[in-house]
């Protein structure tokens, strides 16, 4: 009897920690980016700032950016490694990591810079 309750407890962690790898974090390839991207409306959140902003994304490569303060347009792009591009005064790329429940990271240089989430269709900014 002893060894069954062990035997159980121990089933019972496994599974626990199979199903958290379930959903682990994913890093978007270019098509899966690009997908999620294009034509979308989504909210972020600037980490090394601390501040929230509305972006859309339209398929023309064309990306309006929305603050409290300003609004502003500038281009974005994909790379072939599935980072997300933003030309600004200079081109600032990252990695996007899919963390579940439509969360997303954007990393650069192994640092989260970005939070983004509430992807949506069409432009829809406030």
């Amino acid at each position: 009897m002893k060894y069954k309750t062990l035997s159980v407890v121990g089933l019972t962690i496994a599974m626990s920690f199979s199903a958290s790898s379930a959903f682990a974090e994913k890093t978007l390839n270019a098509e899966e980016a690009k997908a999620l991207f294009t034509g979308k409306t989504f909210d972020g959140f600037n980490e090394i700032k601390g501040k929230s902003y509305q972006v859309y994304s339209d398929a023309n490569g064309t990306m309006i950016h929305k603050n409290q303060k300003r609004t502003k347009e500038f281009t974005w792009s994909i790379d072939s490694e599935g980072r997300h591009c933003a030309h600004l005064k200079n081109m600032r790329c990252g990695k996007i990591i899919s963390m579940g429940d439509g969360v997303y990271h954007k990393m650069r240089d192994g640092e989260h810079i970005n939070t983004l989430k509430n992807f949506r269709d069409g432009n829809q900014l406030d």
